[in-house]
């Protein structure tokens, strides 16, 4: 079993520090992270966020890569319909590149609806465009010149160079809905799903895959989830559970606002569902983690490693403790 870490670059006003110096102290981070073991490392993507959320996540895969030597590289999700496709081949081929071949594209259709409204994209249509997005993509690496009539692009005997070091590119889709699995299955993607997908997720993407006529077999899923790795399970809850409710309600108003669900902010931390997160003893980590592969049978767990606004020495030392005590049980 493989263990990533993921990163969402975030500085809340009410722990802010200096951005020169939060970004080297988080890259020297997950540099730790690769020294102590740690099998890959991921970025998430958002816009237009008062605490900067990280908005490049290949440029910052870039500068990661020059820092790092065996650990692969992902974005978690790279949110593809705000971007132009043959962009984000170009981007991607040249972090494979610089990377030595270990990036990992994990790309997803959105729902926040002012990022849509920022990049002139049209949030009700952003699964048909994401679909020509993801044919663009995945015939941009290919050898030579190729041409795309489409709905939302066109072009002509465009050829992306230099080509990905990897062929092909390991792509990812992300999402918890059934559409988002279909179109995994349909690419013959590898799926990042929510952990707390309410139906079968394994049943489903391999259903999907096998009317795509591919072999489920050949094709993977990963797990993300919150995790702080500690001594005591209660102190260690006293210390995570604001930056966890920032970004809970973080999370639901921005559903609520593309529709996706009408749950009012928590008024504290008193109010979060510690099942949707893992804190505790490197003991209760294990078992979280078997409780959660029995649900979901990922080859690899990625946790998000630094909440927003967290002392980055704690969650090195979260990072320590998982590393020395749980990862090796799962070797």
């Amino acid at each position: 079993m493989r263990f990533g870490v993921w990163y969402h670059f975030r500085n809340p006003s009410a722990w802010s520090r200096p951005w020169g110096e939060l970004y080297p102290a988080i890259l020297d981070q997950i540099t730790l992270a690769e020294e102590l073991g740690y099998d890959s490392m991921w970025t998430s993507e958002h816009h237009f966020i008062d605490d900067g959320y990280l908005p490049s996540s290949l440029t910052m895969l870039a500068a990661v890569a020059a820092r790092t030597q065996r650990m692969r590289l992902g974005t978690l999700i790279l949110l593809l319909p705000l971007h132009h496709p043959l962009r984000v081949a170009e981007d991607a081929a040249v972090v494979d590149i610089l990377s030595g071949g270990r990036l990992d594209l994990g790309v997803a259709v959105g729902y926040r609806v002012k990022e849509f409204e920022g990049f002139e994209v049209s949030h009700e249509r952003r699964g048909r465009v994401m679909d020509e997005a993801m044919e663009i993509l995945t015939r941009a690496w290919q050898p030579g010149p190729f041409s795309f009539h489409g709905e939302y692009w066109n072009f002509d005997d465009l050829e992306v160079t230099p080509k990905p070091l990897q062929s092909p590119m390991p792509l990812w889709i992300g999402g918890q809905s059934k559409p988002a699995i279909r179109r995994a299955a349909r690419f013959g993607c590898g799926l990042l799903p929510s952990s707390t997908t309410p139906f079968d997720v394994q049943k489903a993407y391999h259903d999907a895959l096998r009317s795509a006529g591919r072999d489920p077999a050949d094709h993977s899923m990963k797990c993300f989830r919150a995790l702080y790795c500690c001594e005591d399970a209660e102190h260690g809850w006293r210390e995570i559970r604001d930056h966890y409710l920032y970004q809970a309600n973080d999370y639901r108003r921005w559903y609520r606002e593309a529709g996706d669900a009408v749950d009012p902010d928590l008024e504290d931390a008193e109010q979060l569902d510690r099942g949707n997160f893992i804190c505790g003893t490197p003991n209760d980590c294990e078992a979280a983690i078997r409780r959660l592969r029995e649900q979901i049978p990922f080859e690899e767990f990625v946790h998000w490693a630094f909440p927003p606004g967290f002392p980055v020495d704690k969650a090195s030392r979260s990072l320590e403790l998982f590393a020395r005590e749980v990862m090796p049980r799962f070797r």
